[in-house]
């Protein structure tokens, strides 16, 4: 049985995923700040509402959303759950390598395959041990590293992260590149963020909220929503007011220690936030978004192929020549098309074109609907 709040909560990452992401497809905040290139107050305005409310927060989300689902493949898959498991791991891993070096960069799937193996001791705990791990984990490493930058920034001040002339490397290649100069651009965007000091980081910050998201599948607050109506609250509150706290930092004072703790503190647990609010919306909200994130990760791979073709070379070579509203709003153009047409795909099929493939090569040939 599917829960329509974990795909109605999972169609609204992605579009929080794509406001995120599409300042990285359009222009090099890799190496520079998006500010760079905000030309007016309208700009800046924006760039601030996607820092508060949508950064450092919707991967954490799908963290959450992905950790839920390892559980609910464990309720229903047996024994041989581990096995499925695995091939299901190892087919995103295949997923997210085509995708990470044919498409975009900022892939996530191969992280979360990887990440996803460390899964397999706590498939036997308890609901309690998957809370305590994950709320162990995330707030030794969120606040212990938080106070590690805070030493950092005392003895050596604000640091200047910022690659100007990468980033001009970064727009002669996408905007005007060939396909070989557009592919070994892409190979050093990946490589650039993806060392072994950062694939350690990404263990440390994703783990934790799959954790978290497998304690609230064993806990089945969604599957009985008005039982566990209490207690969603007190978290929801709670997220809410940590998240917004956190967030709001460097709007307070802007350093490197509080620009980390809004991302590290502040964004997972405004994702906490997210993902228990959406137990109070209207089944109107529901019935809206749930169609997105049923084809999830149709829409994810969709949202990467559509605006590489809007900014690439090959394609209409607007990468660099956009402002910060202009690239928004061609992601709110791409998100509103992916609605009407998940919608309409599924009014046909019961599940989206890449989610057939993906199970495919997870069950085999019989378990494709």
């Amino acid at each position: 049985m599917r829960i329509s709040i974990i795909d109605a909560v999972r169609g609204l990452a992605l579009f929080g995923i794509l406001l995120v992401n599409v300042l990285d497809f359009s222009l090099p905040t890799l190496y520079v700040d998006a500010t760079v290139f905000a030309k007016d107050g309208v700009d800046r305005f924006l760039l601030a509402f996607v820092d508060i409310f949508v950064q450092a927060s919707f991967y954490p989300l799908f963290s959450l959303l992905f950790g839920w689902g390892a559980w609910i493949m464990l309720d229903k898959g047996g024994e041989r759950f581990q096995v499925i498991f695995l091939r299901r791991l190892l087919a995103l891993l295949l997923f997210g390598m085509i995708h990470a070096f044919f498409i975009w960069h900022g892939d996530i799937l191969i992280g979360y395959a990887i990440v996803g193996l460390f899964l397999f001791p706590f498939f036997q705990a308890s609901a309690k041990t998957l809370r305590n791990w994950a709320l162990s984990l995330w707030s030794s490493w969120a606040f212990g590293s938080t106070v590690l930058m805070w030493l950092m920034w005392k003895m050596s001040g604000d640091v200047d992260f910022s690659e100007p002339e990468l980033a001009k490397q970064a727009i002669a290649n996408y905007q005007q590149g060939t396909w070989e100069q557009i592919f070994t651009q892409r190979a050093y965007d990946w490589l650039y963020v993806n060392s072994l000091t950062q694939a350690f980081i990404f263990i440390l910050t994703i783990f934790p909220f799959f954790l978290f998201g497998a304690f609230i599948a064993k806990e089945k607050w969604f599957h009985d929503v008005n039982r566990h109506r209490p207690t969603i609250r007190k978290w929801c509150i709670g997220s809410l007011i940590v998240g917004m706290a956190f967030k709001w930092l460097p709007y307070i004072e802007k350093n490197i220690v509080t620009e980390y703790a809004q991302d590290m503190i502040g964004g997972p647990a405004l994702a906490l936030f997210y993902l228990t609010a959406f137990s109070f919306v209207t089944e109107k909200v529901i019935r809206f978004f749930a169609p997105v994130g049923k084809m999830a990760f149709t829409n994810y791979l969709t949202q990467s192929i559509i605006c590489t073709l809007i900014f690439y070379s090959y394609g209409f070579g607007l990468y660099g020549k956009v402002t910060p509203k202009q690239a928004l709003a061609i992601a709110l153009v791409v998100y509103v098309i992916q609605i009407c047409w998940s919608h309409w795909w599924l009014k046909k099929h019961a599940i989206g074109p890449m989610e057939r493939v993906w199970r495919w090569m997870t069950y085999g040939k019989k378990k494709t609907t």
